[in-house]
């Protein structure tokens, strides 16, 4: 069905009218009921979504749409810092005591959503509903049933608001698949078991309200790969998710994570496996295993302090050179990307070494924690590569990538005995070891014959 095309002039103007209408509905209920603030968040949340639901067959261009999102980030603006506002009108929004960037979020996701699947409102609007209808229902039911709470350091997610949230997506991606494609209904009911189960682990691993930008956008790009599987395939990737999350929790109480950080592994495990091969879940999965039980004991190890946003920052480096592999499909990158995780586990067990042993020499312990990185390396690179002359030219680059990381973050980090896990540390793990790994590129750019 093509666009109407309507005259933004007048469409946009009445859209946002509808917004503010909603708003005032919500803001007057809100006063004279008192319900739940939660509630009445998720209800503008829901009606905010349905509104914008149509966008994809009233306008081709994108942008009234772009004007439309600018002139709600404005207000959001405005409700959150005029402070008349804030106590008024804004506590549609604020009066959940949490500190979110949801809303900015959500009309973020709005716009890249239109701009990237404009000509296929299907692509846009299966995202939309999960977004609007599952992460509310999912909210909702939390707040009202949820009694299993997941170690997350927030206390704010529970395994109730999960199930709800599953099965909320589940029939928000099934439904629309089995009537406006051709997908026969195995595959569209397999679509719907993927699309719900990744992304209500997405969800549950979120934070700071940065649900309402991963949840749409993650839904389009499984969505968008999805509906060309036939249903082996889609039996394939389900498997896949299911060995890697049994596995994260049998191993869980192994770990230093909390509930939302394993669910992060987890998907991160599915997505390079997706994206790549089963090798690339190697490295990763040797740290989840090995950076407890081959480093020094620190009184945290039976806290489960470490959440999502820790688990990113090991991830980062992997995560950009995962990217360029998907884009170059140049098997090389491989080296660098093992020696992210070689760098994070040689950088873990020197923290730990020095909060076990603060007197003892720093050079010895960068050289007892540089070998326990470059023994990730080993299987790593050689599983990928075989026992080649090319595999041992690799290894070397990756162990000096990692040595290089190790020593550049104990020249910046400070205090390593005090064992240090605030956000700078992990914001300088991020960044060294992302760019140390540039070393492990050197086999790849030395010319051929050398």
């Amino acid at each position: 069905m093509m666009p109407l095309d309507m005259n933004p002039w007048f469409t946009t103007p009445a859209l946002m009218a509808g917004m503010l209408l909603l708003f005032a509905v919500l803001r007057t209920w809100q006063l004279l009921t008192h319900p739940h603030p939660e509630l009445v968040r998720k209800l503008f949340h829901l009606g905010g979504g349905l509104l914008a639901l149509p966008l994809p067959w009233l306008f081709s261009s994108p942008l009234p749409v772009v004007i439309l999102g600018v002139s709600s980030l404005v207000l959001f603006t405005l409700l959150r810092t005029i402070p008349a506002l804030q106590a008024g009108p804004g506590q549609v929004l604020a009066g959940v005591q949490r500190n979110t960037v949801g809303e900015f979020c959500f009309i973020l996701s709005l716009m890249l959503l239109f701009l990237l699947a404009r000509e296929s409102p299907l692509l846009y609007g299966v995202p939309l509903l999960v977004l609007a209808v599952a992460d509310t229902f999912a909210a909702l039911v939390g707040k009202e049933y949820g009694k299993q709470r997941y170690n997350d350091r927030g206390g704010g997610k529970s395994v109730e608001g999960s199930v709800a949230f599953f099965f909320a997506a589940f029939f928000c991606v099934h439904v629309p698949v089995l009537l406006f494609t051709d997908t026969p209904r195995l595959e569209s009911l397999l679509i719907g078991v993927n699309i719900g189960i990744m992304v209500m682990m997405a969800e549950a691993a979120a934070w700071w309200g940065l649900d309402n930008l991963i949840i749409p956008l993650f839904s389009y790009l499984l969505l968008r790969s999805f509906l060309h599987l036939d249903a082996l395939e889609l039996v394939q990737h389900l498997t896949c998710l299911i060995g890697l999350s049994l596995f994260i929790r049998f191993w869980r109480k192994r770990t230093t994570l909390a509930d939302d950080a394993l669910f992060g592994a987890a998907l991160w495990g599915y997505l390079a496996w997706a994206i790549a091969d089963w090798r690339w879940v190697v490295p990763s999965i040797i740290v989840i295993i090995l950076y407890t039980s081959v480093t020094s004991r620190t009184p945290s190890d039976y806290l489960r302090l470490f959440n999502f946003p820790v688990a990113l920052a090991n991830l980062f480096g992997g995560i950009i050179w995962l990217l360029l592999f998907w884009h170059y499909q140049d098997p090389r990158l491989f080296g660098a990307y093992a020696a992210v995780f070689g760098s994070d586990l040689s950088i873990i067990a020197l923290v730990r070494h020095r909060r076990a042993r603060p007197a003892s020499s720093l050079t010895d312990g960068i050289l007892w924690s540089t070998g326990k990185g470059i023994l990730l390396l080993i299987p790593s690179i050689l599983l990928f590569q075989g026992l080649t002359t090319a595999a041992l030219a690799s290894l070397a680059a990756a162990a000096l990538a990692v040595a290089a990381a190790t020593v550049l973050f104990a020249v910046i980090q400070p205090h390593l005995e005090r064992f240090p896990v605030d956000t700078l540390r992990w914001l300088r793990q991020a960044i060294v070891t992302t760019l140390t790994s540039v070393l492990a590129l050197a086999p790849a750019l030395l010319p051929a014959g050398m």
